[in-house]
């Protein structure tokens, strides 16, 4: 009996000090401007595709699009490229997905917004 009560106690402070270790989290990212490769008209509450200047991310990066507005007309709230490539490789963004809240001009070379690229495993 002691020898199984003696095991169980065994794995149990293994799994308890497993849980203690918890998660480790820790950021560091890279800002990187966004940059309009074209002339564009908006209207206010008009969502448009941009074609930005291409931004190429190294394998297993993860965006974060800042929420600040970062242009007069709106925001840029996602990014993309013409065939989605996947997590594990090299991806080079092509295009932003812009919300205009103003009717007007988006001007080739302007800001449109902001990513932060985060490296993860």
């Amino acid at each position: 009996m002691f020898r199984i009560t003696g095991k169980i106690k065994e794995i149990e402070d293994k799994i308890e000090g497993k849980k203690q270790e918890g998660a480790k989290l820790e950021i560091v990212g890279q800002k990187v401007p966004v940059f309009a490769a074209e002339t564009v008209e908006l209207k206010a509450g008009e969502i448009k595709a941009v074609n930005i200047n291409k931004i190429c991310l190294p394998k297993k990066t993860v965006l974060m699009p800042s929420a600040y507005i970062q242009h007069k007309l709106g925001n840029m709230v996602s990014l993309g490229e013409e065939t989605p490539v996947p997590f594990e490789h090299e991806r080079c963004l092509e295009y932003a997905i812009f919300v205009a809240v103003k009717e007007g001009t988006i001007k080739e070379g302007e800001l449109i917004g902001t990513i932060v690229v985060l490296h993860a495993e």
